[in-house]
């Protein structure tokens, strides 16, 4: 049976209607749901990266939650919204919801911090983008969503600074994770690699 979402929660009582996660258009079977999510997913994409022509982003936490709201919210009335349960995910376990606010708060500084200004070398670019992302994981302030938001958020800012999108595919699963789960320890090194070894100019 295909599990209702990502994470592991500690509330029995967690936004789910048998196993899958709650959602407005009444969806009752995963793989529907996953399907149309991939959709939302793109028109996320085009809505974002159209708007990043038009206008140059603030990019901080409030456009994370914007482009949360924007991809999820046909689906969740939580969308854009701060989790309020706990989760996990294997063995890691992410910043506490009660604790949430103070994080974002921090995460905010660190991404005004590593903004990538025009002469940063790929290398100096790729710690930038790895603390953002490292940070961002370790909080999972979302009930459903984070690494898609997060990418798409890394993506604007390397199209701003005239990078390709960054192409994950070419990067195992597997890598990724331990990736994640050091940068969590506020080890950014493995995900600096992956950040150097993928970064591309247009």
């Amino acid at each position: 049976m295909p599990t209702p979402s990502r994470y592991d929660v500690d509330e029995k009582s967690a936004g789910l209607e048998g196993d899958i996660l709650k959602n407005k258009l009444g969806i009752t079977d995963q793989k529907t749901l996953s399907d149309t999510e991939t959709v939302l997913l793109s028109d996320a994409y085009f809505y974002f990266l159209r708007e990043l022509e038009k206008n140059d982003f603030v990019f901080d936490v409030d456009l994370i939650f914007k482009i949360h709201k924007y991809f999820l919210g046909t689906l969740y009335s939580w969308a854009g919204e701060v989790r309020k349960i706990n989760i996990s995910k294997d063995n890691s376990f992410f910043i506490p919801a009660q604790y949430l606010s103070k994080a974002l708060a921090e995460l905010d500084k660190i991404i005004i911090k590593n903004l990538p200004r025009p002469k940063d070398k790929k290398s100096e670019l790729a710690n930038k983008l790895a603390e953002i992302v490292c940070e961002f994981n370790a909080i999972h302030p979302f009930r459903e969503g984070n690494g898609r938001v997060i990418r798409l958020f890394v993506d604007l800012l390397l199209v701003r600074n005239n990078y390709k999108m960054f192409d994950y595919s070419k990067i195992s699963t597997k890598k990724y994770i331990l990736a994640c789960v050091a940068g969590m320890k506020k080890d950014y090194d493995k995900m600096t690699d992956i950040f150097k070894m993928g970064l591309k100019n247009k």
